[in-house]
C-alpha cells in the first residue's frame, strides 16, 4: 500500500448510513449502483433520485474519497500549501467525497478556517452536511474542522464564480466530466473543460491551488490533458503531476492518456460484495487529475537538484528484468522514458527497487544518467547509484 494513501476506517460506514438517513440492504444497494454506473457511462437508465443518492453515498463517497490523497499529499510535501487556516471550496461537492477526502488527507499541522461546499442538488449538500457531522463525532476528521457551509450553484451557469470570494484550495472531484461529457470530439470537450478551470481559477487565493479530479478513462483524462495545454499557453502553473511545462506527450497518439493506476486498493470489505453483484471491480483505484497554481510554484521545483521525474506505469516485471515509464523533463519520441532494472544489478544493492515504485511515484535521476537516458527510443538501464524514490 502506497505510504501516502490510508484505507478508509470502518467507521465511515455508520456515518454514512446516519447521513443517507435511509436503510438500504446490499442487494438493493447493488441495483442502485448497477444502474448509478450505468449513467455515468452516459446511458439513459431508470434510477429514482433517492436512489441515485443513495449509491453515491454507500458506495462511490467510500471509493472516491482516497483520490484526491495524492494531489495534497504533494502539496503538503512541497510545503505549497499557505501558511494560515485554510479557506476550502469545493466546486460540484455532490455528497462530499473530494472535500472531506482533503480534509482527511491534510498534515496534521494543517489549519482549516472554512469549507464552502457548491452543487446545484440541495438534497447532496444536506447529505454532505450530515456526513461531515457524523465524521467530526466520530473522531474521522479533526474536532477543530469547522462546519461546512454549502449553497446551491449552477457551475454550467456565465459567472457561476462571482460571488463566491476566493479560497487557498479550491478542489473540484469528477465535476468537469458532468458537464462536458455531451461533447463528442476532444478537443471541443478539452476547450470547455478549460473554460470551468479557467473560472475556478478565478477563485484561487494567490498562493493557493486549484485541485482537478476526473475519471481516468481514455475520453475524460485525454480532456484533461487538452485543457492543459489550452491553461498553460494562457499563463497558468501545472504544479503537479506533470514535472514539466511541454505538451503533454499523451498527446501525440490517440491512443495514450495518463492516469492513476494503483491495483493495490481496495474498497472497504463491507462494499465489496455490492462491487461483485453490480458487475464492478471492487479493487484497483483509477482516476486522472491535475493541480493548477497561479503564482508559478511547481513541484518540481521542490524536489531535489537532480533530475525529476515521475513513475507514470506500473512496473513490469520479466524474466530477468523489470521495466517502467517515467515522465519528466527527459522526453523521447512518446514524450516519456522507459528504463529497465536487471536483476543481476539491483539483486544485491542497497535501496528500493525498481519492482517495488508504485505508479505515481517521483524519481530523481542523477545527472550521470542523463546523457544516456536522452537517446531517443533507448531504455535507460538504471544503475542503484543513478536514481532514488523521492515521495512518497
Amino acid at each position: 500500500m502506497s505510504a501516502w494513501l490510508k484505507p478508509v476506517e470502518p467507521e465511515w460506514g455508520p456515518v454514512l448510513e446516519r447521513a443517507l438517513s435511509r436503510a438500504v440492504a446490499p442487494e438493493a444497494l447493488a441495483v442502485m449502483v448497477a444502474r448509478q454506473s450505468r449513467r455515468y457511462l452516459g446511458e439513459d437508465v431508470a434510477l429514482a433520485p433517492a436512489d441515485g443518492l443513495a449509491a453515491r453515498t454507500l458506495f462511490w463517497f467510500p471509493r472516491d474519497v482516497l483520490k484526491v490523497a495524492r494531489a495534497v499529499g504533494e502539496l503538503a510535501w512541497a510545503d505549497a500549501l499557505p501558511n494560515r487556516p485554510l479557506r476550502v471550496l469545493d466546486l460540484g461537492a455532490g455528497v462530499g467525497a473530494t472535500s472531506l477526502g482533503a480534509l482527511r488527507a491534510l498534515p496534521a499541522s494543517a489549519r482549516v478556517a472554512s469549507v464552502t461546499a457548491v452543487d446545484h442538488d440541495p438534497a447532496a449538500l444536506a447529505i454532505l452536511r450530515r456526513v461531515a457531522d457524523g465524521a467530526r463525532g466520530a473522531g474521522l476528521l479533526p474536532a477543530s474542522t469547522p462546519a461546512v457551509s454549502t449553497a446551491v450553484v449552477d457551475l454550467a451557469a456565465p459567472g457561476w464564480g462571482d460571488a463566491l470570494g476566493l479560497h487557498d484550495l479550491v478542489l473540484a472531484g469528477l465535476t468537469a466530466v458532468e458537464f462536458t461529457r455531451a461533447y463528442g470530439d476532444e478537443v471541443a470537450r478539452g476547450a470547455a473543460v478549460a473554460a470551468f478551470l479557467r473560472e475556478a481559477l478565478r477563485r484561487v487565493a494567490d498562493d493557493g491551488a486549484l485541485v482537478v479530479i476526473e475519471p481516468g478513462s481514455r475520453a475524460e483524462s485525454r480532456a484533461l490533458h487538452v485543457a492543459r495545454s489550452i491553461l498553460l499557453a494562457e499563463g497558468a502553473t501545472v504544479f503537479a503531476p506533470c514535472l514539466h511545462a511541454a505538451e503533454c506527450p499523451m498527446l501525440r497518439r490517440p491512443r495514450d492518456w495518463c492516469h492513476e493506476d494503483l491495483a493495490d486498493v481496495a474498497l472497504p470489505p463491507w462494499l465489496q460484495g455490492v462491487a461483485k453483484a453490480a458487475g464492478l471491480r471492487w479493487e484497483g483505484l483509477t482516476w486522472s487529475y491535475l493541480v493548477l497554481r497561479r503564482d508559478g510554484r511547481t513541484l518540481r521545483g521542490a524536489m531535489p537538484a537532480a533530475t525529476p521525474m515521475r513513475m507514470v506505469s506500473l512496473p513490469a516485471v520479466t524474466k530477468g528484468k523489470t521495466e517502467a515509464w517515467w515522465c519528466g523533463p527527459l522526453t523521447g519520441a512518446r514524450g516519456d522514458l522507459r528504463v529497465v532494472e536487471l536483476d543481476r544489478v539491483a539483486k544485491g544493492a542497497t535501496g528500493t527497487r525498481l519492482r517495488d515504485v508504485a505508479r505515481g511515484a517521483l524519481i530523481a535521476l542523477e545527472e550521470d544518467g542523463v546523457a544516456e537516458a536522452g537517446s531517443e527510443g533507448k531504455a535507460l538501464r538504471l544503475d542503484p547509484a543513478r536514481w532514488r524514490p523521492v515521495w512518497p
